[in-house]
């Protein structure tokens, strides 16, 4: 081993050797100037940048622009308000990191705000910022029928956003996405109402095939394109198979849970949900496009018109019925409504079961906490994610880390790197990475019983974020199938009409680099529910992770 030592010192001889002293030098005057305006010396902290002023090679490296800024802090609040205000003006032309609004917002200018100089440099960060901001002209309000010139700018603002910020072009090969935007001006232009064009447009997003990128119709159009039934589908065994109805009504007409469903609005089910609502599907792993074709999207429609279905039962006895539609009041006018976004109980056998639904608050950490005692008392506990469609990721870390014994690694990122100057060299377009953070276990909240977690298709988004930070942590087993694939970090948009579109802006991987995005993250026990169990009312996966938490010690 002794050897392996060696070398790496060496190694690390050379790449001292090898750092840049100029760069060294500025960011040893940079950590300077932060040390002294720590102590309120705002005068050490100005002399200590702007001694390197005159440097020619300091002023060249990229960071200068923003030492510069600094610099125009600590001169403001030294009172040398000209010398200030030069400086900011020089950083910003520079192209130093800032937006107008936190400029505006900043104590240490507040001295300079009522000069002439410091309104045009805001009004000059202003006009540089309303490029990448939704514009007026584009994101124009809803009326019934859209004119030609809106319908462009639609389609156009979405192929512009996906082309310089959507990381996964390299998993659809086949699609080129400009002869997509062509044909999508046709079929836009071709629309006759604002409805049509909305159904446009999803057909172009979903040519992406991404979970986290797809249209959001407005408002004005969510009860005639996104009207939900009281009946749960899921595809099982290659059948379309009632999971849920939550209408008694319905019941009573012979809707129950693991029927089949033959025939929707007349045509074979299968063969319906293939062309009527595959084409209008987002995701791209198999059982992310399974969940809402054969799920979320199958039955959804005008709320004035119900939805004709033939059902088949475990005797082949076939009723029809009509399933009436209402409103979705779920998440963003799309997700399916949450009933309940956390639940806890205590299964037969002293397990402890924890349903966490969303991760958009703090319900499920809440939740723990409020039942720790009981949750420590029992054998284990099953965290069930089932249906958790994500939300905010530190709720899911914070959840995450009242498991974990040990540090971990949580997720590691990129992001397309567009630069117009590499560009006209001909240089490739690169990435944009994030280093995987390290996450330690919650000094003040740690379960230390045999922990399981549920997972499906169904399990998307900062669910997988937990997902990934659950199993580098190595804390307890996944059973069940395979997550969704998409993490997403969306940047959302307007478009005209009043409706709007998000556009995935990153793709995650395990910190280790174990790719997850696009695949999903496998169980370690993979249990898939029959038809049979449907019917039975059984829950297989839930059985298995009772058993998994009995059998540890």
């Amino acid at each position: 081993m002794k050897w392996l030592l060696t070398f790496a010192s060496v190694c690390a001889v050379t790449a001292a050797a090898w750092a840049d002293p100029v760069t060294q030098r500025l960011d040893a005057a940079t950590d300077t100037a932060k040390a002294l305006a720590a102590k309120e010396d705002y005068r050490g902290a100005a002399e200590a940048i702007g001694k390197l002023e005159s440097d020619h090679l300091v002023t060249g490296v990229t960071g200068w622009p923003d030492a510069q800024l600094e610099h125009a802090r600590y001169l403001a609040k030294l009172g040398d308000a000209d010398k200030a205000m030069a400086t900011l003006t020089q950083a910003v032309a520079l192209g130093a990191m800032v937006k107008a609004n936190d400029l505006a917002k900043d104590a240490a200018f507040t001295a300079l705000r009522d000069r002439p100089a410091f309104k045009a440099l805001q009004t000059k960060l202003e006009q540089r910022n309303r490029l990448w901001q939704d514009s007026p002209a584009i994101a124009t309000p809803y009326k019934p029928v859209l004119s030609d010139e809106e319908k462009a700018a639609g389609v156009s603002k979405i192929w512009a956003e996906a082309r310089f910020n959507f990381p996964f072009f390299d998993r659809i090969p086949d699609l080129d996405w400009d002869v997509a935007y062509v044909a999508a001006l046709a079929d836009a232009r071709a629309a006759k109402t604002t409805e049509d064009y909305y159904r446009a447009l999803t057909r172009f997003m979903g040519q992406l095939k991404d979970g986290h990128s797809r249209v959001l119709p407005p408002t004005e159009l969510q009860d005639r394109m996104n009207g939900v039934t009281a009946v749960d589908t899921r595809l099982i065994e290659g059948k379309i198979i009632v999971t849920g109805v939550s209408d008694p009504a319905l019941t009573a007409k012979g809707v129950r849970v693991g029927s089949e469903i033959v025939r929707i609005d007349g045509e074979p089910a299968l063969e319906y949900a293939k062309t009527k609502v595959a084409p209008n599907i987002s995701g791209y792993t198999q059982q992310d496009r399974d969940v809402w074709q054969y799920g979320f999207q199958l039955l959804r429609g005008p709320v004035d018109k119900p939805a004709q279905v033939v059902l088949k039962d475990a005797q082949g006895k076939t009723v029809t019925v009509d399933l009436p539609r209402k409103h979705n009041d779920g998440p963003f006018g799309f997700l399916p409504k949450i009933e309940r976004t956390a639940s806890f109980k205590i299964l037969p056998g002293d397990v402890a079961y924890l349903e966490v639904n969303w991760f958009m608050d703090d319900a499920g950490i809440k939740t723990l906490k409020e039942n720790f005692a009981a949750a420590s008392a029992a054998k284990g506990l099953i965290i069930d994610i089932r249906q958790n469609g994500g939300g905010n990721s530190d709720y899911a870390d914070a959840l995450a880390r009242a498991l974990a014994d040990k540090p971990y690694l949580g997720s590691r990122w990129r992001g397309v790197d567009y630069r117009a100057t590499y560009r006209s060299w001909n240089r490739p377009i690169g990435w944009v990475r994030g280093t995987a953070p390290t996450f330690t276990p919650d000094p003040n909240l740690h379960y230390a019983k045999p922990v399981v977690v549920l997972v499906s298709g169904r399990t998307y988004s900062a669910a997988e974020d937990f997902l990934v930070a659950y199993v580098s942590s190595g804390r307890g087993k996944l059973v069940g199938e395979t997550s969704g694939g998409s993490t997403g970090n969306p940047l959302l948009f307007k478009l005209p009409g009043g409706g709007m579109a998000f556009i995935c802006a990153k793709d995650d991987s395990f910190g280790d680099g174990r790719i997850f995005e696009g695949v999903g993250i496998a169980p370690d026990v993979t249990v898939k529910p029959t038809i049979a169990d449907i019917r039975q009312g059984r829950d297989p996966v839930l059985e298995k992770a009772v058993a998994i938490i009995k059998a540890s010690r």
